[in-house]
């Protein structure tokens, strides 16, 4: 009887911390946010940095390598592909009603482009304000440069996080977490590095064809394309449906073509590019991928979006690690 009562407090202790580290996170969620996306740049950053090290190059000196390759490669693209999307954007926004007015024509529904109207009113609206802008512009670039740090350090020292673990960690149980997050973190590495190529090659690939069909705003188009591509299933559907209503509006046949682009690239996503590049990744159903995103963007906006896989891989591996126990405790 004693033995069943101390096991009943023994859980209850537990269900009390659970809460408790929950209820922290929820309301540090700003900070948990800010480190989990770091654990994620810093997984992405092991591989380069392992293969740089035997290449006899410092740990440090890859990173800052890498680092500047990155930050070289962005602000290009800020320099040359940026004013090129916002001219689109401004010609996008500034041409709705004529675009509303070519679907209603081509269709004989008047309403059909009535989507488009809120897409125009949101980037045209007067609602910027400097006021608002400057405060917003300064706590990003703070968040930015903490992120950027913190995966430098986490990077740099290979058993930072491990580190981080046994600080905070009773002891029994820190071989158990360290093992989890070892294996979570090769998978997120992983998943990112894949994600980031996929995306990549959709948004190529659909820009030239784009812009070999002549539709407008290809650039825009493809960027889309690429960025939902992140969403199994829902992200080529959306990203194809605006491409479509898009070149609609200049001709039935070139909508037509539109289509077919969109479905060639991603069978050949499908069938040719995905299998070698995520196969060995997180392994996690493609509807819990779309469910963690959509769940990621209402609790964390664009940051939930970034790390919901990765905080769903954390769990998958907290799941399968206990479900092997209990398979070989039910054989003992």
């Amino acid at each position: 009887m004693e033995r069943n009562l101390e096991i009943t407090w023994n859980s209850l202790w537990r269900i009390v911390i659970m809460v408790t580290a929950v209820s922290m996170a929820y309301f540090m969620r700003e900070v948990v946010a800010v480190l989990f996306l770091a654990i994620v740049i810093s997984s992405a950053l092991d591989a380069p940095l392992n293969w740089l090290e035997r290449q006899k190059i410092p740990r440090i000196m890859g990173i800052l390598f890498i680092m500047a390759s990155v930050f070289s490669i962005v602000a290009l693209l800020i320099y040359t592909v940026v004013p090129i999307v916002l001219i689109e954007m401004k010609d996008l926004a500034d041409n709705v009603g004529m675009l509303e007015a070519a679907l209603g024509g081509l269709v004989g529904i008047p309403n059909i482009g009535g989507g488009l109207s809120g897409l125009g009113d949101s980037l045209t609206a007067g609602g910027f304000s400097i006021g608002k802008f400057i405060p917003q512009l300064f706590e990003n670039m703070v968040m930015f440069v903490t992120v950027v740090v913190i995966s430098i350090y986490l990077a740099w020292y290979r058993d930072g996080i491990e580190g981080f673990l046994r600080a905070v960690l009773p002891i029994e149980y820190e071989g158990y977490a360290i093992g989890v997050m070892h294996r979570a973190r090769k998978k997120i590495g992983k998943w990112l590095e894949g994600q980031i190529f996929l995306s990549l090659i959709v948004a190529i690939t659909s820009f030239i064809g784009l812009k070999l069909l002549g539709v407008n705003y290809a650039l825009v188009l493809a960027l889309l394309a690429g960025a939902l591509e992140i969403i199994p299933f829902v992200g080529p559907i959306v990203a194809g449906a605006v491409a479509f209503l898009i070149a609609i509006s200049q001709s039935m046949t070139l909508g037509i073509a539109t289509l077919v682009l969109f479905f060639v690239i991603h069978q050949l996503e499908a069938h040719i590019v995905l299998p070698l590049v995520m196969r060995k990744t997180t392994g996690i159903h493609p509807v819990i991928v779309a469910l963690s995103i959509v769940a990621g963007y209402q609790l964390y906006g664009l940051i939930g979006v970034i790390l919901a896989i990765p905080f769903v891989v954390v769990v998958q591996e907290l799941v399968d690690d206990f479900a092997a126990r209990k398979h070989r405790q039910a054989t003992l």
